[in-house]
């Protein structure tokens, strides 16, 4: 379990504290106010706010299918099957050229230290493609890598609209940054800190150049926590380009950092290639690994920006490597996932059956609903997935069978946080399948899942009820739902969610929500210890003393559960605090 420590305002009724985490946010301003913006020590978890990605994306990208030859030809010829095909009409809009369309950075620079486009590949140049794509309907995406090539130095190039040049940008000429195409020895790091103004420059103009290409995607590749500099100041310029550009990061992105990532991204890739670089696209090793990889991401998906297991790679039948049943898993974990559908395949030459899949509407909308989904048990051979539905009260649940041989899978109502009755529908065969009592079971084949729609009967009881804070009126959440160990609780407006529902045990002390235990992060007692969801493991950090003051005290650590702030906005996180009888201490479970 990792912790970190917030910036926060002096929370009302508490002694003042941390006063030197204040005065390293007033000089983090004003250096940004005087040098050009730099990369704050702790980014706030707000979504990147540029219009792009409020539902998951869809498309097509050239690596898995063309991977290191795309030319002009082939990326036309591939949006003009994404248009006839009808993938168009189902919200699939962007056509993405990965990497390999241009001359190598270390000695093949323009004017101004910028990638040059191969003219042997596309002799009309992008913004000849991206009218093209424009034409068909659809989006126009391209690729980088961070930093500024080697080319730029050695050259020295100057600038475009400034008197600076590349040198006044680069400090270290002996490492560089990842280049998946021509790797070392093709871009330098750009050094953030020895000319600001120059570098947020030089990023600028290389937005404007795709913005006049028409760009509406751009992927950033060989990103680290070492590129968070980069990703800012691209954000950045990108913004300033006077168009909207989905800006997406990868690959394998570092968790810890995913409230950065959040705050200046629409997406980010949470594993490494879903290609298995062997006789088919892919295979099941690669695209069951990201079971495991996506519920701990859940919590940064919301409008703005969505957690990419990566490319999509259904289209051309079993020549793609899954069977028809480990394809239509395939789908069903990144719809319910709300996770962007960008397909990897020959576009050219689709496979009936897989565009079956690829246009089943009622899939998409899953998709598209922006409810990301957690399992009730990770790891398991057997998982069942759900997600809520504001609007509607319905859940998404999906049943998957990740084993070798037929296996039964069930949902339990009292698992999504409800008891009584529900009515059932098969998304996938647009099928309505009546009434259940407490659960439904599926046998499903090796490798096989169901997608469903369950919506709670009336009069329908639920599960805990909410705790809400006295300060604010405000309920205690768990992020988008997520029941990922050592995530921390916050609060968030009252919405009946069932991620909303707490129950308290007086025999055990335990405060659960979502079936875990709340948990003093580490057996920690300290003041400022978050308080998060964690396995019940019995331990005494999960026990707590629900008191008639209104108070909860932890057993452990005798502090209270204090929520962060003075007025408790939405995603206030929980914490243990000396208790000082504050509103902000004070708790109703109602």
């Amino acid at each position: 379990m990792t912790s970190s420590i917030a910036l926060r305002p002096h929370r009302a009724g508490a002694p003042r504290r941390r006063a030197s985490w204040c005065l390293l946010a007033v000089a983090a301003l004003l250096a940004s106010v005087l040098y050009g913006a730099v990369v704050p020590a702790a980014a706030p978890a707000r979504a990147e706010s540029n219009g792009a990605a409020l539902t998951p994306q869809s498309g097509w990208s050239s690596w898995s299918f063309i991977r290191k030859n795309p030319t002009e030809a082939n990326i036309e010829a591939q949006a003009a099957a994404m248009a006839s095909t009808g993938l168009v009409t189902h919200g699939f809009t962007y056509v993405n050229i990965d990497d390999f369309y241009y001359l190598s950075p270390h000695s093949n620079v323009d004017t101004y230290g910028r990638w040059v486009i191969d003219t042997a590949k596309f002799p009309h140049g992008m913004k000849a493609v991206g009218d093209y794509i424009h034409g068909k309907g659809e989006k126009f995406g391209m690729y980088l890598t961070p930093g500024i090539p080697v080319g730029a130095y050695d050259k020295n190039t100057p600038i475009e609209g400034t008197s600076f040049h590349a040198r006044d940008i680069v400090s270290d000429t002996t490492h560089y940054e990842k280049n998946y195409n021509f790797a070392d020895g093709a871009m330098y790091f750009i050094d953030w800190d020895k000319n600001p103004a120059a570098a947020q420059a030089f990023v600028n103009s290389w937005a404007d150049l795709l913005a006049s290409y028409g760009v509406d995607y751009l992927k950033m590749d060989g990103v680290g926590t070492s590129d968070k500099a980069d990703v800012q100041h691209w954000s950045q310029a990108l913004d300033q380009s006077g168009r909207t550009i989905h800006f997406q990061l990868s690959n394998a992105l570092d968790i810890n950092q995913g409230a950065f990532w959040k705050q200046y991204s629409n997406g980010w890739r949470v594993d490494g290639d879903v290609e298995c670089y062997c006789s088919t696209l892919t295979n099941w090793n690669n695209v069951s690994k990201r079971f495991n990889d996506l519920p701990g991401w859940v919590r940064f998906d919301s409008a703005g920006g969505w957690g990419d297991p990566d490319s999509v790679d259904v289209g051309n039948g079993a020549s793609n490597g899954l069977t028809v049943d480990e394809r239509r898993t395939e789908l069903s974990l990144w719809a319910i996932s709300s996770a962007p559908l960008v397909l990897g395949t020959d576009l050219t030459h689709m496979d009936s059956g897989d565009l079956a899949l690829l246009t089943n509407d009622e899939v998409l909308g899953v998709d598209r609903s922006g409810h990301p989904a957690h399992p009730v048990k990770q790891g398991a051979q057997q998982q069942t997935w759900w997600s809520y539905n504001n609007s509607d009260g319905s859940y998404n649940v999906a049943l998957f069978n990740l084993a070798g041989s037929t296996a039964d899978v069930t949902a339990n109502w009292s698992d999504l946080g409800f008891t009584g009755n529900a009515t059932v529908r098969d998304l996938w065969s647009h099928t309505d399948l009546g009434t259940s009592g407490g659960k439904f079971t599926a046998s499903l084949p090796s490798h096989g899942s169901r997608l469903l729609r369950v919506a709670p009967a009336a009069g329908h009881g639920t599960i805990g009820t909410p705790l809400v804070s006295k300060l604010s009126g405000r309920c205690v959440d768990s992020p988008q739902a997520t029941t990922y160990n050592a995530v921390q609780l916050q609060v968030w407006g009252c919405n009946g969610a069932p991620n909303q529902n707490v129950t308290y045990s007086s025999s055990d002390k335990t405060l659960r929500l979502e079936g875990k235990c709340f948990d003093a992060h580490d057996n920690q007692t300290a003041a400022g210890t978050h308080v998060e969801i964690y396995d019940c493991n019995g331990g005494a950090n999960q026990q707590w003393n629900k008191n008639s003051s209104g108070s909860i005290t932890g057993v452990q650590s005798g502090l209270c559960l204090d929520v962060t702030g003075t007025t408790n906005p939405n995603g206030s996180g929980l914490e243990l605090w000396t208790c000082n009888g504050g509103q902000n201490q004070q708790w109703t479970l109602k």
